[in-house]
Parts: structure tokens; sequence; C-alpha cells
């Protein structure tokens, strides 16, 4: 994806908002907005950089997600970031960008997050379980195809000394 859109970054386009001023030009591309940003504000360029760090990480955690657990875990765990904005709004009354609603309105949205959380977990642990389960199943059955592929010996069996004490044999 990097290298089919680094293409896109060299192309002039127009600048919006105060950044002809900064600039001294009407029209720039994205590399060269990002290297004006390297050298004249180094902490902003860093913050770019890590952002990338933190979206590579999301997208290499997100792909063991979906090999671990299944696409459908991927998918609710997705929208976790959406939850926990919801969940900190709730929390935390200084995030809050609107007012929240009164009493009723309140618990109904404290226990829809809870519900929310709540099921994402149990859902998780039922798709450990069936994992755990699956995989228990194969040992099972590679241990049967395995003791099914052991040939038989005669010499193996304790059935002939048996024998030999029932007809009054003593030695």
């Amino acid at each position: 994806a990097f290298l089919f859109l680094m293409p896109f970054c060299l192309i002039q386009k127009p600048i919006p908002g105060l950044w002809p001023q900064v600039l001294n030009k009407t029209t720039a591309s994205d590399l060269e907005i990002l290297i004006w940003t390297s050298t004249n504000a180094p902490n902003t360029f860093e913050l770019f950089v890590l952002s990338g760090v933190f979206s590579f990480v999301y997208n290499i955690i997100q792909f063991n997600i979906v090999h671990t657990l299944s696409p459908s875990a991927t998918a609710f765990g997705g929208n976790f970031n959406k939850a926990a904005l919801v969940f900190l709004t709730l929390l935390l009354p200084f995030l809050q960008v609107h007012e929240l609603p009164g009493w009723p309105y309140n618990f109904a949205i404290w226990m829809a997050v809870l519900g929310n959380v709540a099921a994402f977990s149990f859902y998780s642990y039922l798709q450990i379980l069936a994992k755990r389960e699956k995989a228990a199943q194969e040992q099972k059955e590679a241990m049967m195809q395995k003791r099914d592929m052991v040939p038989f010996q005669e010499g193996d069996d304790d059935d002939e000394d048996e024998d030999e004490e029932e007809e009054g044999g003593c030695c």
C-alpha cells in the first residue's frame, strides 16, 4: 500500500487554510509539506512518526486477532476504540463535548456500554473454549492414529503367562 500511494504524495495540490502564507506558494505536494514540517516543527514530525509506529503495531495486533480468534472477533474488536471513548466520556465528565442526558437515559447508556463489554467478553471466552476443544479433539485423533499405526507383536502380550497359570502349571 505504501509503494502504491507514494506517487500520489508527489502530486502538487492546492493548499488550504493558512498554508500558502507559511510555504509562500499556492500549491504543494504532501512530501513538500512533510519535509517542511520535519525541518520547522520537529516535535510535530516526531508525533507523525510515532503515530505510524502505533498504526503498525495496531495492524499487527489486528492480524494476530484474526488468526487467533476469528474475523467476527476482529470486527467486534475494531469498534473497541468507539466503545472506549463512550465509556471514558461517561466516566470522565471533562471529556464531554455535550451535556449527558438525565437520570433514566444516563443509566440506560451505562447498561448498554456494560452489556456490550460483557457480550464481547463472553463471545471471546466461547471462541477460546471452542479452539481448546478443537485442539484437544485433534490431539486425541492424532494419538488414536498413532496407536493404530503401531503393529501388534505377539511377544508383548502377557496372556500366554496367564493361560499357563489357569491350567495349573506353576513354572
